[in-house]
């Protein structure tokens, strides 16, 4: 009886290892903070623990923009300096394929307040499956706005108004598919009947972005290889 509970404590203690170190990899989360790019710069590198490592480049230099509090990067020139323009990208790529968890933008406004269309960012995505997407988030109010993808945008801070910081979290935006590299531009938004200029003014800033690594296959393949093991262990024991 002794030698039975000393193995089988063994065992659930290896497995609980095993299990423990899984979950600690696959759980691992990396964040991209728009505040954290420099002026002038146009390339932009960040490491994240488990190896995993994500580059951002605009199509030219960077430019912040902080209002109500609230700071995002854009790109230098263009229509609006500091933000993103229909003719700009600012493009991230992963070492290793990632979920999205969150996605935060700053700057996107409805169209009153500065006699602008109801703006319009738009992301293609390209997934580690081969596949690609393109997604669209419109400003449609002070506190609302439409999304393509997965779930709801969540109006944050002062939301879209004057002087406010037009900001818009995206949880879980491209549901459980992988993420090799996403491309951040705007699209043409709807104008008022009222304005007659009003077109290809979309524009705003990159805030930040949570993501979470993949575990990679061996990693998977090394827990269920030592649960294999352990099990082949245990009834050697007893027989």
């Amino acid at each position: 009886m002794k030698n039975t509970f000393s193995l089988g404590s063994r065992l659930i203690l290896a497995i609980s290892f095993l299990v423990a170190a899984h979950s600690a990899n696959a759980l691992t989360t990396g964040t991209v903070l728009g505040s954290d790019f420099v002026n002038g710069q146009s390339s932009y590198s960040t490491s994240f623990s488990g190896g995993t490592s994500a580059t951002f480049v605009g199509s030219r230099s960077f430019q912040k923009k902080t209002q109500d509090g609230m700071t995002g990067v854009g790109i230098s020139d263009g229509r609006t300096v500091g933000e993103i323009d229909i003719d700009e990208t600012l493009t991230g790529t992963f070492s290793k394929e990632v979920i999205f968890s969150t996605l935060t933008i700053g700057l996107l406004f409805d169209g009153p307040e500065y006699s602008d269309v109801k703006e319009v960012a738009k992301f293609l995505v390209n997934f580690a499956d081969g596949g690609s997407d393109t997604f669209y988030l419109t400003a449609t109010g002070k506190h609302t706005a439409s999304w393509t993808g997965e779930g709801s945008p969540l109006s944050l801070g002062s939301g879209a108004v004057d002087g406010g910081t037009g900001a818009w979290l995206l949880n879980n935006p491209f549901g459980f598919r992988s993420v090799d590299s996403i491309v951040f531009s705007a699209s043409p938004g709807v104008a008022k009947h009222s304005c007659h200029n009003c077109t290809n003014q979309s524009d705003f800033t990159f805030v930040s972005a949570t993501v979470i690594p993949v575990p990679e296959a061996q990693t998977s393949a090394m827990l269920f290889t030592g649960l294999l093991l352990m099990g082949a262990l245990s009834l050697r024991r007893r027989f």
